[in-house]
C-alpha cells in the first residue's frame, strides 16, 4: 500500500523542476518572490514541494550545535488546515515569526527580538477586522489616513469593498489604531522590523511553502494573499504555492466583480500581479504513467539499495521514453528476475489507465492501492485472486461499467470466451457490439485471459467498496465530482454550468458520471425529470448518446410519463430516424405516453401548413 500524500522520493522524473523551484526561491536578486506551482488535483503539486524543501535544506544544510547559521530557513504552511480554527493571516504571520523564534536554532537576541515583534503588532485585531472590511487599502497606504476620516466617513469610504460593516466592529479598529502615534505606525514600521530581525538572524533566504491553498474557501485564498502583500514582502522572502490555477482564479472571482464595460479577467490579472514565477506540472504522457506505477511496484519489492539502481534508470528518461525491461536488462542485468511481475503489471494497467485519468498520478495511486485493499481483503477470508486478472477486471469496473457488467454477468461466460478468443460473433453475442470500441480493444490487448476464471469472486469483492461507504464517485477530481452534484441538483442552471465541464473530463470520469446519474434514476420507484434531462443532455455533449438509449431503453416503459417524454424530446431529436423510431415505439407501450407522442405528431403536422 502506498500513503495518499506528498513524498520525497521522485518517481515522476520532477527533477528538472524541483532545480528551478529551488534557484529561484533562494536567489536574493529576484527575491521578494512568489512561485506558483500549477496542477490539476493528484498532479503532484506537494510532493514537488517537498522535493524543492528537501532541495535546498541539502544545500543550505543547518548547524545544530551553533545557533544563527541558517543561511535558508524552510517554513511549511497548510491554510487549510487553520481554516474555521483561527484567522489565517494571523496563522500565517504567526508561522513565519515562530520560525525565527525558535530558541533551538537562534540566539536570544534573535529570539527576543521575534516574540517582541510579535507581541508589538495584534495581528488577530488588525488583520482578524481590519482586511476583513477592506482596511488593507489604507493600512498598505498608511495608517495616518484614517485618522482624518470619521465613523461615517471611513463607513461610506469602504461600502464598495466590505459590503455590510458593523459600525462597533469600525469603531473599536478606529479606537485602537488612533490610541497613540505608536500604535498607529505599527503596521508602516513592520517591513522595516522584520527585515531588521532576518539581519539579526544572518537568514538570507526565507521560502515559505504554501500547500492546500486551493482546498480553501475564497475568503482564505484572499486572505493568505493579503498578509503576503502587507507584511512579508520584504528581501530575502520568497513563497511557493502549491495550487489548481483555475479554483485560485474562481476564489479571486467570487470576491471581487468584473469591471463593468471592461474585457479584463479579474481572477488572471490578480493573480498574475500576485504571482510572478508560475509554473505548470505537465499531465503524465503514457510512458510517464507506466513508469510512475512501475516505480511504486518496485518500490514495495525492491530492496532500498537495489531500487536506487532502479531510480537511476528512471532519471535518464525523456518524457516519451519507455522504462523497460530492455532497458532494465542492459541498464542493470542482476535485478531482471527481480522486475518482471511488477513490470508487467504496470504495463498492463497503464496501456487502459493512462487515458482515463488524464495522466494523474494520485489516480494511479489510488488505483493501485484499492487493488491491493482488494487482494489483503480476499486473504482475508482465505480467497486468493489473481493479482493480474484483478487489475484487468478493476480498469474494466471504474472506466467502463457497463461493460464490465456485461464481462461478469454468469450467463455471458460462455459467449464471452468467443469474444476473448476473437471468433466471429454473431449478432445474438452482446460482445458483438463491443468488439469494435477503441477503449474494449486497448483492454483485450494485453495477455492476461479471463475464459477460465471463476469470475464470481472477483466480483464479490468488486462492491466491497460499497459496503464501507464508499462508491465510483471516490475515484472523481474535484472538477468531475462537481459536475456530478450540479447534474443530479436538478435545476437548469446547475445542469448548464455541469455541462461546461466536459471538456475538462477524463473518458473514464464521463463513463462513471453517466452511470452514477443514471443511478439515481434507476433507483427510483418514481421518474425524476429533472435528472433524466441532466442524464440526456450530459451524454449528448460527451458524446455517450448509444449507451444512452440502451440504458433508457432498460427502463420499464411504465416508469414514464408525459413530462418524461417532454423532457427526453431534446434527446430524441438528435437519434437516427430508425433509432428515435425504435425508442417512441418502445415508450408508445405506456398509454399516457402514447398519447403525447400522437399529440406532438398532430401539432408538427399542424405547424407546417400555418406556415404556408
Amino acid at each position: 500500500m502506498w500513503p495518499d500524500k506528498e513524498t520525497e522520493i521522485d518517481y515522476l522524473n520532477f527533477g528538472y523542476m524541483v532545480d528551478l523551484v529551488a534557484d529561484i526561491a533562494t536567489n536574493r536578486d529576484l527575491s521578494p518572490s512568489t512561485i506558483g506551482l500549477y496542477g490539476d488535483w493528484g498532479s503532484g503539486k506537494s510532493s514537488l514541494m517537498k522535493l524543492a524543501q528537501k532541495k535546498i535544506e541539502e544545500k543550505y544544510p543547518k548547524n545544530e550545535k551553533k545557533k544563527d547559521t541558517i543561511k535558508t530557513l524552510c517554513i511549511e504552511f497548510n491554510g487549510w488546515l487553520f481554516e474555521g480554527y483561527e484567522d489565517t493571516k494571523t496563522s500565517l504571520c504567526g508561522a513565519i515569526l515562530d520560525a525565527l523564534a525558535d530558541e533551538k536554532r537562534f540566539s536570544k537576541e534573535v529570539t527576543d527580538y521575534a516574540k517582541e515583534l510579535i507581541k508589538k503588532i495584534d495581528i488577530n485585531k488588525i488583520l482578524g477586522k481590519g482586511v476583513k472590511y477592506g482596511l488593507d487599502l489604507f493600512l498598505s497606504g498608511g495608517i495616518g489616513m484614517l485618522t482624518d476620516l470619521s465613523l461615517s466617513g471611513l463607513l461610506s469610504t469602504i461600502k464598495s469593498n466590505a459590503g455590510e460593516v458593523q459600525a462597533k466592529d469600525i469603531e473599536e479598529i478606529l479606537s485602537m489604531l488612533k490610541k497613540n502615534d505608536k500604535t498607529r505606525t505599527e503596521i508602516k514600521k513592520f517591513r522595516n522590523e522584520f527585515k531588521d530581525l532576518l539581519k539579526k538572524s544572518k537568514v538570507e533566504n526565507v521560502v515559505v511553502f504554501i500547500d492546500e491553498l486551493d482546498r480553501c474557501l475564497p475568503d482564505t485564498v484572499l486572505e493568505v494573499f493579503e498578509a503576503m502583500r502587507l507584511f512579508l514582502f520584504v528581501e530575502g522572502m520568497s513563497f511557493v504555492i502549491g495550487a489548481d490555477e483555475r479554483l485560485i482564479q474562481y476564489s479571486i472571482k467570487s470576491k471581487y466583480k468584473e469591471v463593468p464595460g471592461n474585457n479584463m479577467d479579474i481572477g488572471k490579472e490578480y493573480l498574475e500581479k500576485v504571482i510572478q514565477y508560475p509554473l505548470y506540472i505537465p499531465q503524465l504522457t503514457r510512458a510517464e504513467v507506466n513508469q510512475y506505477l512501475a516505480c511504486l511496484l518496485l518500490k514495495q519489492t525492491l530492496s532500498d539499495e537495489k531500487f536506487k539502481e532502479i531510480l537511476g534508470i528512471v532519471y535518464t528518461l525523456t518524457p516519451d521514453q519507455d522504462f523497460s525491461m530492455d532497458l532494465i536488462s542492459d541498464k542493470a542485468p542482476d535485478l531482471t528476475e527481480n522486475c518482471k511481475q511488477e513490470m508487467a503489471l504496470a504495463r498492463q494497467i497503464s496501456s487502459v489507465l493512462a487515458p482515463s485519468i488524464n495522466g494523474n498520478p494520485r489516480q494511479c495511486k489510488r488505483f493501485l492501492n484499492t487493488l491491493y485493499m482488494r487482494l489483503k481483503l480476499a486473504e482475508a477470508r482465505n480467497v486468493i485472486l489473481d493479482k493480474n486478472i484483478l487489475a484487468k477486471l478493476m480498469l474494466a469496473e471504474y472506466f467502463n461499467p457497463e461493460f464490465f457488467k456485461a464481462v461478469t454477468k454468469p450467463e455471458n461466460r460462455e459467449l464471452f470466451k468467443e469474444f476473448e478468443k476473437g471468433e466471429v460473433l454473431n449478432d445474438e453475442n452482446p460482445f458483438a457490439v463491443w468488439k469494435e470500441k477503441d477503449w474494449v480493444k486497448k483492454w483485450m490487448q494485453n495477455d492476461t485471459r479471463l475464459e477460465d476464471e471463476n469470475l464470481d469472486k472477483y466480483v464479490y469483492f468488486s462492491d466491497v467498496k460499497n459496503r464501507y461507504g464508499q462508491s465510483n464517485l471516490d475515484l472523481l477530481s474535484p472538477t468531475a465530482r462537481k459536475c456530478y452534484e450540479l447534474l443530479v441538483n436538478g435545476t437548469e442552471m446547475n445542469r448548464n454550468s455541469a455541462l461546461t465541464f466536459i471538456g475538462k473530463l477524463a473518458p473514464g470520469e464521463k463513463a462513471i458520471i453517466a452511470s452514477e446519474v443514471f443511478a439515481v434514476i434507476e433507483n427510483k420507484s418514481t421518474m425524476n425529470v429533472e435528472v433524466l434531462r441532466s442524464y440526456t443532455e450530459f451524454c449528448i455533449k460527451a458524446g455517450m448518446m448509444e449507451e444512452a438509449l440502451k440504458k433508457l431503453m432498460e427502463q420499464p416503459a411504465s416508469k414514464y410519463n408525459a413530462i418524461a417524454y417532454g423532457q427526453l424530446t431534446p434527446f430524441i431529436t438528435k437519434l437516427s430516424l430508425d433509432e428515435a423510431t425504435k425508442f417512441n415505439d418502445y415508450l408508445s407501450t405506456n398509454i399516457e405516453v402514447k398519447k403525447t407522442i400522437e399529440r406532438q405528431k398532430k401539432l408538427e403536422s399542424i405547424i407546417p401548413s400555418n406556415k404556408k
